[in-house]
């Protein structure tokens, strides 16, 4: 097999080439050095007196030696190539009717007789026809009794229950936060952290609403000292009430008309004062100008005051819109997500925070429109998702029917339908029942349940 002859052989590759094979055996031919690569498929010519026998091969890649391996060859084939390479060896030309032969040997010479080994085997003992005939009804009987069986669940599964297509995990999201915008002065919370109603998650610097209560604040203080300077004149005024020395009540009586009236009139009160307190000196008394002013001094604190009280609605009125105008938990949750800084401007867009309500995850799904008038709010429903490689069937309930497009196919509209987990609470369906996680939803139409009813029904009508 091994012993390589030199004798020539024509390949032809799938591209039409010819190569001459000079140096061959019955193990493999040697491909010749500067030639073609050897392909995987080709046509193998055998000459026969003047004529070519050919058919096609299967090659191996060659290996170091240059050697290329004959794969696949049919009984003839090799019998072909057997007879060629016998003559080329003993040096004696094939006669015709050996070629003609080794073309029409058999693929595969199949024994027809026993053998001795089956010859020796004792003859096999066989069951009673009449027993191997009720062995093969009773068979016949299960397996028709098991196809109609699942058959009929089948079809009782499928008019007994709604497919919802498209079921996923849905979470009470708040994605957007009403504000009259600002800049983020300070985040409060942290992803993940739970909250109750009213608790700041966001500080809010609104450059308007701080100007307007920094100029406030600087007003109402300056409000607060003239008016305590008012109230001190006052207090001075009643010291004095009392006093005979009617040099000092002037002197305070002018210092206080001039710092707080106005200039130019309190010597034209004094004289007119001392003029009439010497005809009449107990008229005088109600034109003392000490009286006087401090009859002014109190309408000016009057007014000081109200504006004190005025500036002091503006502050707190600031102070209660900067307090608004933070971004607060709308309800009791956990927050998720925060893509704003400090320093970063925040106007409520979605995504800036993302915060999930304390109410239970729900899922939700898509069915056709033809079911408008067949599934409804408080149906019975089940719930299949996977859980740590455990396929989980979770009862529910459908809370929620309305129309939506469909997620897949934009333009086409069916019915959305919600349905909550009655096993889980809302802190379980957060565990439970990740956000987006895909479910298989399925609304019963309990017809089963109806059966049984409308058969009571029926009975009781004639009992």
């Amino acid at each position: 097999m091994d012993w390589k002859v030199q004798a020539p052989l024509v390949v032809e590759t799938p591209s039409g080439e010819f190569v001459r094979i000079e140096s061959w055996s019955l193990a493999g031919l040697t491909w010749p050095e500067g030639g073609p690569d050897c392909p995987q498929t080709c046509t193998l010519s055998i000459p026969f007196q003047g004529v070519d026998v050919r058919f096609p091969v299967r090659l191996s890649q060659k290996n170091a030696t240059g050697t290329v391996q004959l794969e696949g060859l049919s009984g003839r084939q090799r019998e072909t190539l057997a007879l060629f390479y016998r003559a080329l060896l003993s040096g004696r030309m094939a006669s015709s009717g050996e070629v003609i032969t080794s073309l029409d040997t058999p693929v595969d010479l199949v024994p027809m007789e026993e053998t001795e080994a089956e010859q020796s085997q004792q003859p096999v003992k066989y069951i009673p026809r009449p027993l191997r005939a009720l062995f093969n009804i009773v068979t016949y009987l299960l397996i028709l009794t098991m196809v109609v069986g699942i058959i009929g669940n089948n079809i009782f599964s499928s008019l007994d229950r709604i497919d919802i297509q498209h079921g996923r995990v849905l979470a009470p999201m708040n994605q957007t936060f009403p504000a009259r915008g600002g800049f983020v002065e300070s985040v409060e919370v942290s992803p993940g952290q739970a909250v109750q109603a009213g608790d700041v998650l966001i500080r809010l610097r609104e450059p308007e609403t701080h100007a307007s209560l920094v100029q406030t604040k600087a007003e109402l203080g300056v409000a607060e000292a003239e008016y305590a300077r008012v109230m001190a004149g006052l207090d001075e005024i009643a010291t004095l009430a009392a006093s005979d020395n009617l040099a000092m009540r002037m002197a305070v009586a002018s210092r206080l008309y001039s710092g707080f009236v106005g200039k130019g009139r309190f010597d034209d009160i004094r004289q007119n004062w001392i003029s009439l307190r010497q005809r009449n000196s107990e008229l005088a008394e109600a034109f003392d100008p000490l009286s006087i002013v401090r009859e002014m001094l109190t309408a000016e604190a009057e007014s000081r005051a109200a504006k004190v009280e005025s500036l002091k609605a503006d502050r707190n009125a600031n102070l209660e819109r900067i307090a608004h105008n933070h971004v607060r938990a709308p309800s009791d949750g956990v927050v998720h997500e925060v893509m704003v800084q400090p320093g970063q401007p925040f106007g409520g867009q979605e995504m800036d925070l993302s915060f999930e309500s304390s109410e239970p995850r729900v899922t939700i799904g898509w069915v056709s429109e033809k079911f408008a008038e067949t599934i409804y709010i408080g149906m019975p429903a089940l719930i299949g998702l996977n859980e740590n490689g455990e396929k989980i069937k979770m009862q529910g309930v459908v809370t929620d029917v309305r129309a939506g497009g469909h997620p897949e196919r934009p333009g086409e509209f069916g019915i959305m339908v919600t349905v909550s987990a009655i096993e889980l609470s809302p802190a379980d369906s957060k565990i439970r029942l990740r956000v987006g996680a895909p479910v298989n939803l399925e609304a019963k139409r309990q017809l089963g349940l109806r059966l049984r009813n409308w058969f009571a029904e029926r009975v009781g009508q004639y009992d």
